[in-house]
């Protein structure tokens, strides 16, 4: 079955202030699933740049003098697991602290990266529970349901609003499954969504390949290619895969060797609390389908007392990702 895989070894992590979590009571039933959504509404999207503003995203302490208020790529991100305590086994669309106060959390901390380098179009979608990775018989219905959402958010994006655009792929975490999935199922499976398709971000879960035609990124300014990693402490083994078949891309140096980047190069870390801090903190290296993070000496972070650093994929080096994109869209 599709996506068993990753479904079967994630690693559960919120970020630290999550409440406490509430199980499904009931089995998946179809019937019980919340009303799904209609994509021709803007209310059905967490950020779409007909209504909203992408310099609002962008770090307190951060100015970006090249920033674009209509540039010529778009961003389609499918955004990780924010409903983590609810009765049913998929989110409903109308609950207000899953679908803005945690989304908005995700959109400065995530997307917020892609801001004013593309146009920004992110869907709502009726994610799963949590607990759907480790109740597998329940978890993988509602898997579906999640990823049959994405599916017609990404269709609507090409039928009213890509108007023959060059455009990217992202996902982290659960966004990562469904975003795997739609590039097998739908973008490469169609030539011309192929032909336009530049980029993908798919991070925080174990991905090995996409397609012979769609090949995992080599070098910093390369496109029509992916990137991927999955951030833990250096000398930590997580109980999910391993493996050189596995992709890790560094994310300072952006190649798939095992070479250790160089402190100096490492831009910055993104905070909850919206600023940018800490440059040259940061020394990762790739390690059997693992981004190694060295501890940075003399910097205490409470995040880091952690062993896995999923939550943190994209806010540890946000400033390299940006300036990275840029240079990639250079080559377009």
């Amino acid at each position: 079955m599709y996506s068993r895989f990753s479904l079967i070894f994630f690693v559960f992590f919120t970020w630290s202030c999550s409440p406490r979590f509430q199980s499904p009571i009931t089995t998946f039933d179809p019937t019980l699933s919340p009303s799904a959504p209609y994509y021709d509404s803007l209310f059905y999207w967490a950020f779409h740049p007909q209504r909203d503003d992408a310099k609002q995203l962008l770090p307190k302490n951060y100015s970006d003098t090249l920033f674009e208020y209509n540039p010529l790529v778009d961003v389609f991100y499918i955004h990780p697991t924010s409903y983590h305590s609810g009765y049913n086994w998929n989110a409903s669309l109308e609950d207000s602290v899953v679908n803005i106060s945690r989304t908005d959390y995700l959109l400065q901390n995530q997307a917020s990266v892609f801001a004013g380098l593309a146009r920004l179009y992110v869907p709502h979608y009726r994610q799963m529970h949590i607990d759907s990775y480790t109740d597998l018989s329940n978890g993988y219905p509602a898997f579906h349901l999640a990823y049959s959402d994405v599916r017609e958010a990404f269709l609507n994006y090409w039928k009213h609003w890509n108007n023959g655009r060059p455009f990217i792929i992202a996902g982290h975490s659960q966004g990562t499954n469904h975003a795997e999935r739609l590039l097998k199922e739908v973008i490469l499976a169609d030539e011309k969504m192929f032909y336009q398709l530049k980029l993908a971000y798919l991070l925080g879960m174990p991905v090995t390949t996409i397609s012979d035609r769609f090949l995992a990124c080599e070098g910093e300014s390369q496109v029509d290619c992916f990137v991927s990693w999955r951030s833990f402490r250096s000398g930590f083994y997580p109980l999910n895969p391993i493996g050189d078949s596995i992709v890790s891309v560094n994310p300072i140096h952006w190649k798939s060797t095992n070479i250790q980047s160089d402190y100096t190069n490492h831009q910055g870390i993104l905070f909850p609390s919206g600023k940018l801090k800490y440059p040259h903190s940061l020394s990762v290296k790739n390690h059997q389908g693992m981004l190694w993070v060295e501890r940075p000496k003399g910097l205490f972070l409470r995040f880091y007392v952690r062993d896995d650093y999923h939550v943190a994929d994209i806010n540890l080096f946000w400033l390299n990702i940006r300036e990275n994109l840029r240079l990639r869209l250079s080559n377009l």
